[in-house]
């Protein structure tokens, strides 16, 4: 099923990963007093976290759908799918999480959204294709 639209984390978050991990190889390069185990070592580290990082750099965190949504922290975190049709209610929590209530094998779960992974631009339109693509009970705040 094709995606309606999606959303990425903010860029200081997708950019840190991988600039760390230069910062590293770097810091291994530039020490001549280090040990060539101890080098090789970090510029290894730095390796998987500049590709880690590129890997998060291009993933998408939430991504809407026609009949349903879905949540991904990490790429290699647990895919979190909500149907509208499913969702009871949702109330704002704390800071930007969002908090919603709905029944999965008659039973009623809650599932907190992080929200706060977004810029705040994408955040309000993230809340405006939720409102908009579900029908979702008034906002408990």
């Amino acid at each position: 099923m094709e995606a309606i639209s999606s959303y990425r984390t903010k860029p200081v978050e997708r950019y840190v990963q991988p600039v760390g991990g230069v910062i590293l190889i770097a810091y291994a390069l530039l020490m001549p007093a280090m040990s060539i185990e101890m080098k090789f070592f970090l510029i290894a580290i730095g390796a998987v976290a500049i590709f880690l990082g590129v890997l998060h750099h291009f993933h998408k965190t939430f991504v809407i759908h026609e009949n349903f949504f879905e949540m991904k922290k990490t790429p290699m975190s647990p895919t979190h799918r909500f149907h509208y049709s499913h969702i009871e209610k949702w109330e704002d929590a704390e800071g930007s999480k969002l908090c919603l209530s709905y029944r999965r094998k008659n039973e009623v779960k809650k599932h907190t959204l992080h929200t706060g992974m977004l810029s705040k631009g994408d955040r309000e339109r993230l809340l405006n294709d939720l409102k908009s693509l579900a029908s979702l009970p008034a906002q408990d705040t």
